[in-house]
């Protein structure tokens, strides 16, 4: 195992990034659950929603939990929303982390050769921190780089895979030099909160403020207790399972689902989209990632990403055939560590990297920190440069 990534190493090299949501805690929940599972492990939303899929009022309920306390917070969020916070706060701090990792990548990119200033971020994330920090970037410092979402037109952005192929060059005013745009190529693999379906394609509009599913009064009753039970450490799937549901309204239950199956995101059961034009571009971006790890001298950096998701677990397994691929997981701690020892054990182009903190290291609450791996250490030990302008 390894505890940084030498970035002199690898800064000329095909970049990719995936980018799961241990990179956006503190500002928005993770599917973790404190309940716990009969063998005593934590349960999540996406092991619940398996275990639950035959029990409709209970999945109801569990699904309007992931709603209201990971969806909505997403839709509902503005940078403009932290001002008032005082430094150091725990969601400043994301919006930091997000743009130190921003940067990082541009004076990595700056370093690169003409015409190859370019990498990719592929992210299971549904927020929009990635360009909202960038937005914001720009408006205070301005930047000589672009990221490309893969949409096109003004009115309406329209999502299309094509566009991730495009790439931007600056020429002088007779034509006659050209240089090329440092770009990061960022792609939604699960969705996006500012993703609608018009007609048979997908409009992305970031200003969108997304219309709340309202809950019915019988399922907002049992709601907040069971929201209580999915956070107690003390309890287990057994008392999910004899959760009382009787009084739940069946015509309220369908009304949510007609609701919820419009979300242009993938459900975290099995992973799916209900939308044939959402999961089509789901396989394309799939391919787009299996692509970019089959080139030559190609490499990908995990950050808060568990491999949840099978088919991009096995699309990364496949693409380690490609003996020019050196894939590095951030594992948050141990325990993760060890489950992705064994997700790719025998692969000899995966270096799994895991930090020692020391022992003067305090969290947020001035508390010793533990041995975990989380962004702000991302940024200042696994995948930073010096901060002195050092050529690569």
């Amino acid at each position: 195992m390894l505890d940084k990534i030498d970035i002199t190493d690898i800064y000329e090299q095909n970049i990719n990034f995936l980018i799961g949501s241990g990179a956006s805690y503190g500002l928005f929940p993770t599917l973790a659950l404190s309940v716990k599972s009969e063998t005593g492990e934590n349960e999540t939303i996406e092991t619940l929603a398996t275990k639950l899929e035959g029990d409709r009022k209970l999945n109801t309920l569990l699904f309007a939990y992931y709603y209201n306390e990971i969806i909505k917070p997403i839709h509902d969020f503005s940078i403009d929303l932290l001002s008032d916070l005082p430094e150091g706060d725990s969601q400043k701090l994301v919006v930091k982390n997000y743009e130190a990792f921003l940067t990082t990548i541009f004076r990595i990119l700056e370093n690169r050769k003409e015409f190859s200033k370019r990498c990719n971020i592929f992210t299971t994330n549904y927020d929009g921190c990635f360009q909202l920090v960038f937005d914001d970037m720009l408006n205070r410092n301005g930047a000589d780089i672009s990221l490309n979402d893969g949409t096109s037109g003004f009115v309406t952005k329209k999502l299309d895979a094509r566009n991730f192929n495009n790439y931007l060059c600056r020429s002088g005013v007779f034509g006659k030099n050209a240089t090329d745009v440092s770009q990061i190529n960022l792609v939604y693999l699960h969705g996006s909160a500012y993703w609608e379906k018009k007609e048979d394609f997908i409009a992305v509009d970031y200003a969108r403020k997304q219309t709340s599913i309202e809950l019915g009064a019988s399922i907002k009753s049992r709601l907040d207790v069971f929201s209580s039970l999915l956070s107690d450490g003390t309890k287990k799937f057994k008392d999910i399972k004899s959760f009382d549901v009787s009084k739940i309204d069946d015509n309220e239950v369908d009304a949510f689902w007609a609701e919820y199956d419009k979300l242009p995101i993938v459900n975290p059961t099995k992973w799916k989209f209900h939308e044939t034009v959402f999961e089509e571009h789901y396989y394309q971006m799939l391919r787009l990632l299996s692509y970019r790890l089959e080139e030559q001298n190609s490499v990908l950096i995990t950050f808060g990403f568990s491999f949840a998701d099978e088919h991009i677990l096995n699309m990364v397994k496949r693409s380690l055939s490609n003996p020019r691929l050196q894939v590095y997981v951030c594992c948050y701690d141990h325990k993760e560590a060890e489950a992705m020892q064994q997700h790719f054990k025998g692969y000899k182009n995966v270096q799994l990297i895991t930090v020692k903190q020391s022992g003067e290291s305090k969290d947020q609450g001035g508390e010793p920190k533990k041995d975990c791996l989380d962004f702000t250490t991302f940024n200042e030990i696994v995948f930073s440069l010096p901060k002195e302008n050092v050529a690569l």
